[in-house]
């Protein structure tokens, strides 16, 4: 009896083996066959391992590993980062070349991470398709939100806000205690971001802001994971890690708590603005919200979205373009 169990699995493991050389013989002969005359030649890349591709070449510190593989294959190299494609950049002359020569040819961008569980999916400014709405957006903040006249009003919140700085570190000193001047620093640019965004304190106790400065690092560090998803392609709807459940659980309170601020704002509007009152961030988005003859009609989402983006630890002016990395939880490489 042990015999003939010992035979039926050897047999079906040399089945087996038949079969999955069998599969990988005509997968090459298929691909060698199937390209074109002329093809496109891929930059050069590091050799892979099956299913993980070059993962095992990626190491805790992404720009350092990309920067050692730079050194061999050159400033374009293409890596494979399990089921996901990517290009890797490095090089000054190469990046002005896609981000400036080739802009359109490279402002689309596919998704990588835990993207299935952004709520506010299609509302993303900085991964947008290129197409109107991008447009639209980049225009608005080059001209309203981020413009220099805009900023310019709020240089009294500024000042504040290094007043504040400045009466901490006196406090630190005079009752002898060591001061943490980079806490002091990150909660200078965190205070005055969400100021002039929402005119909220990042660091007081109104507004639910401590709140939404934690879940917006919560997002910000689950984003920016390895997702399982881009290893195993189609069975990251899985989500074996679980980082994407606990994403999409942070980005639900963050709703909650910016839906009431966005009321609170609207409430506001409807009182009337004074000549001299100045509007924030939120103020300006809900304006064209609320705008029947806008150019591009905006959403309650695509508001949310944008203050994600423009909240602390997340700015990028506008910027589309990641240079010599995989931005995990943004779904952009060059």
């Amino acid at each position: 009896m042990a015999i003939t169990y010992a035979t039926d699995l050897l047999y079906y493991l040399l089945m087996f083996l038949i079969w999955f050389i069998t599969a990988l013989l005509i997968h090459y002969f298929i691909k060698k066959f199937s390209k074109p005359e002329n093809p496109i030649l891929p930059p050069p890349s590091p050799p892979a391992l099956p299913f993980i591709g070059h993962l095992h070449l990626v190491g805790k510190i992404l720009p350092k590993s990309f920067q050692t593989l730079a050194r061999r294959y050159g400033p374009l190299m293409q890596i494979r980062l399990g089921a996901s494609q990517c290009v890797v950049v490095s090089n000054a002359a190469v990046a002005k070349e896609i981000m400036k020569t080739q802009e359109l040819n490279f402002s689309s961008r596919p998704e990588f991470g835990a993207s299935e569980y952004f709520i506010y999916r299609g509302s993303r400014f900085i991964l947008a398709q290129y197409g109107d709405y991008w447009r639209f957006m980049k225009k608005l903040s080059m001209t309203r939100l981020l413009s220099v006249p805009q900023l310019d009003k709020f240089i009294s919140v500024r000042d504040e806000e290094k007043i504040k700085l400045v009466e901490s570190v006196m406090k630190c000193y005079r009752e002898g205690k060591p001061c943490d001047l980079s806490s002091e620093l990150t909660s200078l640019t965190n205070n005055t971001i969400c100021r002039m965004a929402m005119s909220t304190s990042c660091s007081g106790n109104e507004n639910d802001a401590e709140e939404i400065k934690g879940l917006i690092k919560t997002c910000l560090v689950l984003a920016g994971k390895v997702h399982i998803g881009d290893v195993l392609g189609p069975l990251k709807v899985l989500d074996f890690s679980g980082n994407g459940k606990k994403l999409m659980s942070a980005l639900l309170k963050y709703d909650r708590i910016v839906e009431r601020i966005m009321k609170e704002h609207e409430e506001k509007a409807e009182k009337g603005f004074a000549p001299d009152q100045r509007m924030d961030v939120m103020d300006i988005l809900l304006g064209i919200y609320r705008d029947p003859n806008a150019e591009m009609k905006l959403t309650r989402k695509d508001i949310k979205s944008f203050l994600l983006l423009v909240e602390p630890g997340h700015i990028h002016g506008g910027d589309r373009h990641v240079i010599s990395g995989h931005a995990m939880g943004h779904g952009r490489t060059h």
